[in-house]
């Protein structure tokens, strides 16, 4: 009987309780909210944030968010009150970006270096939502 405990307590211990956790994608800041953000950009400036924006830029037929690589581009939100809320990121050439097109709701982990809603919100990381 003593061995019985002993071995189902071992099983427990080295193989039964294994915790599995789902993948987590990878973490770039905080989640912001973009009205804040717009209203106070300047308190942003060094952080890293997350923001849930959608693609404001009008981009010609056949294109994606990929041909942009390596340029500004315009993101929006609606605020509040229904009002469009919008600022321009910078996506690096070397970042990988999915395929989508204006009105595209993305996630968007970035970095303002500046301050600023028109220069310096770098991207990290960006997400079809």
């Amino acid at each position: 009987m003593h061995r019985c405990r002993v071995a189902f307590v071992l099983f427990v211990f080295i193989g039964g309780c294994t915790s599995s956790r789902p993948e987590v994608p990878p973490h770039y800041g905080p989640r912001a909210n973009v009205a804040d953000f717009v209203k106070n950009t300047a308190k942003y400036k060094g952080k890293a944030i997350t923001l849930d924006v959608r693609i404001d830029e009008r981009m010609a037929n056949g294109q994606t968010l990929r041909d942009y690589a390596g340029r500004d581009v315009k993101v929006a939100a609606k605020g509040p009150k229904g009002e469009n809320l919008s600022f321009v990121t910078t996506i690096p050439p070397d970042l990988s970006v999915p395929a989508v097109g204006y009105g595209d709701e993305v996630r968007v982990a970035l970095v303002c270096t500046r301050g600023s809603l028109r220069e310096g919100n770098e991207a990290r990381l960006i997400e079809k939502r």
